[in-house]
């Protein structure tokens, strides 16, 4: 090695030489500048090439046209894929002295009618490969064919056989779900992403399912969902320590465009923690990450949200912080995040024709206050150029898919070949080692044996895993421990707010209140706090929550716009509201670790399921009708329940009156952190109003505990996304809860 590097280096400096001459002559010899250059390039992917960190004989990969609408939701639904491609191998050339050639060899099972390849992972040892597959006669016509609505993706497992010839798949998964990114565990198992959750996305058009973390038996049996996180998740990945990094979009009464971004959670679903960026607004998203060999730090795409997932290839450090850019380094810095920095083209959908040429004139941009990188020389020769699926070696050495084509955004598709797989460094170095001028060629691994992440022990209590009622416990240390802002006023209990999934496709069709693209929610109930601030509660598994703390008076001092669930016997805990995630809290013994577990006491009529008619109405016919009425109406205030297009007279004259969290709010809706005050009962209007004094109305404690829950839960009219049972509940009638909880 040490003669091949005095080579490298004597021939560096002979170019060097030449290239001084060259540079000194007048006029300049074009062509010996062109050949110059060739000689420096074939020098350049030798020493690449050459590095330790490439040396193995074979590569797995999936060719894959990406799929008719370029979106972080759409890239993975079997309806929206287009057929062709397979599984290949790349295989060092024999009798190549300088090992840069690899030939492509076709291992894509046949007993598989065309189809769409994608997502694949080998086992441990390296022997079989793991992957989603849909089987795909026809690319969709235009945006929701109904030829392809039914397609879906399935897991399907093979062997890599060393003799060359292809192995059938066996089907691993089935049913009418789309289930992607295979992930093997230690134990055999398989985690995965699955639309079996149920529920679509809040905003823009679709259908567009939810898909969260699933796991099954390493033979596809007992697939269940192991989050139950109420909107979509991406590519989970181990961790050294066993654990699992994967994205999550986290927009709870937040903008939908700025928080995919990475969590990690232990191998049986528990203990989900924000890894990097929750706070974060520039890039969108963190996609397809990967940890480093022999490093702490991950590898990621640092992308898009209106696209798929493409971009810049980044290195996270999180010990150096969970959000901003200190933890980031860029890899690939001549690539800016696409929609966080570099405009990204927003083209039609098919069946309009985008080719390589195609110029843009409307651009996806993220525009919230962010440090940002300028324009690279890089981006004006090849616009929104990009990376894919990177594959780390080490830190400043991965193999990755990368195309010159820009990287197009919502609603139309991606070119199908845009892609092909690249040797590459953190020095500016990518060296073309495959390309089909057909189709893209995505996620590269080699073939070789890997080492094996611990098996992460559960902790579950199986006596609470009772299949009707499934429970775990919250721990809070102390609810004063919150950052930046510390938190007020004293806290006396917690409110539990359940956010429900969305059960109808299209967003705000319906609406549940005021606040576009809003989540549902429901009220269980509180739980108290005690003088330290500790809390200790059970509460149901397998269901989003969220925690308001609120003052004596009932009302939410702060709260959360992100969400928690439990496992059936879990025991999960948090230091405080919304505590510095980089600062040493001491344990300590606290006053709720000394008590059984407090069950929650539960809310108002009408705060489950929540109902305005129910929950609110009532105070005001008590109240305030007498002279907010259709004769009198007074102060130019109608309050009864009178249906009044959505929603209601009252509840279309109230909401200018109260603070509620939504996209356009002012003050950039108070993103991304939540203060305390920011939003909710004690900031709103119509409570200061009433507690100034308003003539001679009085409100009772449970009249004002009703207005404070409506108030705190955002505002909402409906607890529900069923158009029939919101026209129950716009009557005044009662429903039996949400379809999906």
């Amino acid at each position: 090695m040490t003669d091949k590097l005095n080579d490298y280096r004597s021939a560096w400096d002979k170019f060097e030489t030449a290239f001084e001459t060259l540079r000194n002559e007048s006029p300049a010899d074009e062509e010996k500048a062109e050949d110059l250059w060739r000689q420096v390039h074939a020098l350049k992917r030798d020493i690449l090439v050459d590095s330790p960190y490439f040396q193995f004989d074979s590569l797995v990969f999936c060719k894959f046209a990406p799929t008719v609408m370029s979106h972080q939701l759409t890239q993975v639904y079997g309806y929206a894929a287009r057929p062709g491609g397979g599984v290949f191998v790349l295989e060092r050339g024999k009798g190549d002295s300088k090992q840069s050639l690899m030939l492509s060899r076709d291992i894509t099972p046949k007993n598989l009618p065309l189809g769409s390849y994608m997502t694949p992972e080998l086992s441990f040892d390296g022997r079989d490969l793991y992957f989603a597959y849909c089987e795909t006669p026809t690319t969709p016509s235009v945006w929701r064919d109904p030829e392809s609505m039914g397609r879906r993706f399935h897991l399907y497992k093979t062997s890599l056989n060393p003799l060359g010839t292809p192995s059938d798949a066996v089907r691993l998964t089935d049913g009418d779900y789309d289930d992607f990114s295979p992930l093997l565990l230690p134990d055999g198992d398989i985690v995965f992403c699955s639309t079996r959750r149920g529920g679509f996305h809040r905003c823009g058009g679709g259908p567009c399912y939810v898909y969260t973390l699933a796991r099954a038996n390493g033979d596809g049996s007992n697939a269940r969902p192991i989050s139950f996180h109420e909107t979509n998740e991406w590519f989970p990945t181990l961790a050294h320590n066993g654990r699992i990094v994967y994205t999550r979009w986290d927009y709870v009464d937040r903008d939908a465009v700025y928080y995919q971004q990475l969590w990690s959670t232990r191998q049986d679903g528990t203990d989900v923690r924000i890894f990097y960026g929750n706070n974060t607004f520039n890039p969108p998203g963190m996609w397809e990450p990967k940890a480093i060999p022999g490093s702490d730090k991950f590898m990621a795409i640092a992308g898009a949200h209106h696209a798929m997932s493409a971009g810049s290839v980044v290195s996270l450090d999180v010990a150096k912080g969970v959000d901003g850019t200190e933890p980031v380094e860029r890899i690939t810095p001549d690539v800016r995040f696409p929609e966080g920095e570099a405009p990204l083209p927003l083209i039609p959908k098919i069946p309009d024709f985008c080719d390589f040429d195609y110029i843009p004139t409307v651009f996806w941009q993220a525009r919230r206050e962010a440090e940002r990188l300028a324009q690279t020389p890089e981006e004006r020769r090849w616009p929104v150029h990009c990376f894919k699926s990177p594959y780390p070696l080490a830190e400043k050495y991965f193999i990755a898919s990368y195309s010159y084509d820009q990287l197009l955004g919502e609603a139309g598709p991606n070119l199908p070949n845009q892609f092909g797989i690249y040797f590459c460094d953190a020095f500016g170095n990518r060296e073309l080692i495959y390309r089909d001028p057909n189709i893209s060629s995505l996620w590269a691994t080699p073939i070789r044996p890997r080492p094996v992440p611990p098996t992460v022990a559960s902790t579950l209590d199986e006596t609470r895993q009772n299949a009707n009622a499934p429970t775990g416990t919250f721990f809070v240390q102390n609810v004063y421990e919150s950052w930046p802002t510390q938190i007020p006023d004293k806290i006396k209990s917690l409110r539990i707010v359940q956010v429900l999934p969305k059960t109808t496709p299209n967003a705000n069709t319906p609406m549940v209140g005021a606040a576009s693209a809003s989540p549902g929610k429901q009220v269980l109930g509180t739980v108290p706090v005690e003088e330290d601030g500790s809390a200790f509660f059970e509460a149901p598994a397998k269901i989003p929550l969220l925690f308001q703390a609120l003052d004596e008076n009932g009302r939410m001092v702060q709260g959360m716009r992100s969400l928690v669930y439990l496992q059936p016997g879990e025991s999960a805990g948090c230091v405080g509201c919304h505590e510095d995630r980089m600062a040493t809290v001491a344990s300590s013994k606290t006053i709720a670790s000394t008590k059984q577990p407090a069950t929650i006491n539960p809310g108002p009529d009408g705060s489950k399921p929540l109902s305005y008619p129910i929950l609110v109405q009532p105070v005001l016919d008590q109240k305030c009708v007498s002279c907010h009425n259709s004769e009198r109406k007074a102060g130019d205030l109608l309050l009864t329940g009178d249906i009044d297009g959505h929603y209601t007279k009252s509840y279309n004259a109230l909401i200018n009156y109260v603070s509620y969290t939504y996209w356009g709010a002012p003050d950039g809706n108070k993103e991304p952190r939540t203060e305390p005050d920011s939003f909710g009962a004690r900031p709103s209007k119509l409570t200061q109003f009433l507690e100034s004094g308003h003539y001679n109305v009085e409100l009772t404690p449970e009249e004002w505990e009703r207005l404070n829950v409506w108030i705190d839960a955002n505002a909402l009219f409906y607890g529900t996304f069923n158009v029939e049972d919101q026209a129950r509940q716009q009557r005044g009638e009662r429903i039996s809860g949400p379809e999906l909880e």
